[in-house]
């Protein structure tokens, strides 16, 4: 299916996750065959080294979050922690997926590797880096490159091949009804074109299945649904509206963690390799303020599905023009 062209926006991690928000992705028909652009934000930081306001682990008061099965989590973490990427797909390819969770993941994993694959360390660093490391910080981010560009290894020399293994993947994932693939697949023509069909399959899925990834992907669906101007009737700035969504995935389950790609990314791109939580990965790239305003719109965000306050999530009447 015909890809639609998302505007750039800061989306956080997707140097290394082909899906999150630390790094800026243009999403286009020909994603997969080319690396994903990345670009700095702002690159303020906090004054004093002032520390981001971090959530602890009980929720606010408000509608009960899900939260992941075990099995879930260990098959993210299995995924997300295999040193070969390509050996561990070998292994697990012909294996019964019947929900299409681990095609979906893989599929995700995969694609990630395409800034890493055919490329050496010292390139991806060049490619990467926005903010020179020195000393210990430049060891561990030396280290983190290093370990990517070997986890992905194996998809070398794959060309148009790897755009095609990720595309069966998802295929298998979609056919097996998978949450997250049904609302990845809402970015595509003529899915767009549909907005009272695709609307209505987002929300549905948002009160249903409103787990971490499905969040992610609606949130992609608005950016390609709406344009990339309209942000400024809810007087909302492009890194607080991306910010806020990621916050809101921590929320529901996803792994946000000294693990997670926003964390790594944080390491990769600004020599920041001692930050532990997401939170502070926003700290470095916006400052306080986009923090505290991420926070807030985090909150709001869950109120607003809660509510089934869709126009204030973003599914507002739409030009035809």
């Amino acid at each position: 299916m015909k890809r639609i062209a998302i505007p750039v926006t800061a989306v956080a991690v997707l140097a290394i996750g082909g899906a999150w928000w630390l790094v800026l992705h243009h999403a286009t028909r020909d994603e997969a065959q080319s690396a994903p652009a990345v670009a700095a934000v702002d690159g303020k930081t906090s004054p004093g080294g002032a520390q981001p306001r971090l959530r602890p682990e009980p929720m606010r008061t408000g509608p009960v979050r899900p939260v992941l099965a075990p099995a879930s989590i260990a098959l993210r973490d299995e995924i997300r922690d295999t040193t070969d990427l390509r050996a561990y797909y070998e292994r697990v390819k012909d294996l019964p997926d019947p929900k299409g969770e681990r095609s979906y993941r893989l599929a995700e994993a995969i694609f990630e590797c395409s800034i890493f694959v055919d490329k050496t360390a010292e390139e991806v660093s060049r490619r990467l880096t926005i903010i020179p490391a020195k000393g210990d910080a430049l060891a561990k981010r030396s280290r983190l490159i290093n370990a990517m560009v070997e986890r992905c290894s194996g998809f070398s020399g794959m060309g148009a091949g790897m755009l095609e293994l990720t595309q069966q993947l998802h295929r298998r994932a979609e056919a097996a009804g998978y949450p997250a693939e049904i609302a990845r697949a809402l970015r595509f023509e003529p899915a767009v074109r549909d907005t009272g069909r695709a609307d209505g399959v987002a929300t549905q899925l948002l009160v249903t299945n409103p787990d971490p990834e499905v969040l992610l992907q609606v949130y992609h669906y608005l950016d390609a649904r709406n344009g990339s101007e309209w942000l400024r009737q809810f007087n909302m700035d492009v890194l607080t509206w991306s910010y806020g969504w990621g916050l809101l995935q921590c929320d529901y389950g996803a792994d946000c963690g000294p693990r997670s790609r926003p964390v790594m990314m944080a390491c990769i791109l600004r020599g920041e390799c001692d930050v532990s939580r997401v939170e502070a990965a926003i700290l470095m790239q916006g400052g306080q303020a986009v923090v505290n305003g991420a926070d807030n719109l985090r909150t709001q965000l869950a109120r607003r599905i809660a509510s089934q306050d869709w126009v204030g999530l973003g599914f507002i009447e739409r030009s035809n023009k």
